[in-house]
């Protein structure tokens, strides 16, 4: 980003930066490779049809307009979306400048971009070749024009910004790290990038961040208290990724492109601060056996007597709960498995990141004691006889 910056040099013709050339057919200084003054503008543009007539038969040009298609006049092919968005990269970031050697480089890039496979096109177009190699043309311009295609080709947009929290889930009170970058539509990171942060449900530790030479930026948040956390993040002063056209009052002239221009790119993040959770595990037991017991009922009362959650021993004779604030609460055991007495309410800890161990023994109910039998007299009657 940023690293293609041509030498100054001074203007050579009334148009603006850049070299007055020989045109397709010789004539001598009869083509002008470089930028175009826009009469009562600061702006520059870049003429964008290499086989019509320059923009003296214009006849004048009407306002500024977003480009959002194109169709070549010299091959009758339409732009890609992809060359359009860094046709708009190079002119923003190159294209209003002084030096004559980076105008026409703007220039030929210009036409590579929206008359593909002409031969007003780089890297091989015999015409493209041509308007570079002049006596006249500062080598560096063919440098700077390749150059520039290739930075475009990595790092034009569109644009996306990407926020990484380094804990999915925040704790109020504690600084959580944060990273972002933004890409190019390649997905290549974009060093030196400022990005506008704002920031609520928490403390920042800055207002905004720029990324650093490998496209990142980090920075921490502090939750104040539990609830949402959410982080928005605005890249306002990217490379245009739109073109804006002049169109000229006399169709058979060429259309006109401003240079300059930005465009912006934003992204949210929302994440929970929670207040640190912790378990306990119930481990159920015969007492007379040592066996665990699976199918046993339990609920978990917090200090106000209100159950907060419940649930069933597994085959393995264990039933966890979770996500436990910390505090005081009562296991109860709520049916027990059948031969088995309820074993007694037990209070427990609970702390913050830990699962505390809760052990309950059942014991088997007492067997009822037989009924020893009574002997019974029989008292024998006389007989009596006829």
């Amino acid at each position: 980003m940023g690293i293609l910056l041509a030498p100054h040099a001074t203007a050579a013709d009334r148009w603006g930066p850049g070299y007055l050339i020989p045109d397709g057919s010789g004539v001598p200084n009869a083509s002008h490779i470089g930028a175009y003054n826009v009469p009562a503008s600061q702006v520059l543009a870049y003429c964008a049809d290499p086989e019509l007539a320059g923009p003296d038969a214009a006849g004048g040009y009407g306002s500024a307009t977003a480009v959002t298609a194109w169709t070549s006049k010299a091959t009758g092919k339409q732009a890609s979306a992809a060359d359009l968005a860094r046709a708009a990269y190079v002119l923003s970031k190159y294209g209003q400048t002084t030096y004559d050697d980076q105008a026409a480089a703007v220039d030929a890039v210009v036409y590579s971009y929206l008359d593909a496979g002409s031969t007003y096109a780089l890297p091989d177009g015999k015409r493209a070749l041509e308007r570079l190699s002049y006596p006249n043309v500062d080598p560096a311009a063919k440098k700077w024009a390749g150059g520039y295609l290739n930075e475009a080709a990595m790092f034009a947009g569109p644009y996306k910004v990407a926020i990484a929290s380094a804990d999915s889930t925040l704790k109020p009170g504690v600084k959580t790290s944060v990273t972002l970058s933004v890409t190019s539509a390649s997905g290549h990171a974009l060093p030196g990038i400022k990005l506008d942060l704002d920031v609520s449900g928490a403390r920042a530790e800055a207002g905004s961040v720029t990324t650093n030479a490998d496209g990142v930026a980090t920075t921490s948040i502090t939750p104040s208290a539990a609830g949402t956390v959410d982080l928005k993040a605005l890249a306002k002063s990217l490379p245009a990724t739109q073109l804006r056209a002049l169109a000229p009052r006399n169709a058979t002239a060429q259309r006109l492109l401003l240079a300059g221009g930005t465009s912006a790119a934003q992204a949210q993040l929302e994440l929970k601060a929670k207040t640190p959770t912790g378990a306990l595990a119930v481990t159920k037991t015969a007492a007379d056996t040592g066996k665990t017991l699976r199918g046993v009922a339990f609920e978990v009362h917090d200090s106000a007597g209100k159950t907060v959650t419940s649930g069933t021993t597994g085959a393995n004779g264990v039933w966890q709960a979770e996500d436990l604030e910390p505090g005081t609460y009562t296991v109860h055991e709520v049916q027990a498995v059948e031969g088995y007495q309820l074993a007694a309410d037990q209070h427990v800890t609970v702390t913050a990141g830990k699962t505390a161990a809760v052990a309950v023994k059942d014991v088997r109910i007492p067997a009822q004691p037989k009924p020893k039998p009574r002997p019974v007299t029989i008292s024998v009657l006389p007989q009596t006889g006829a």
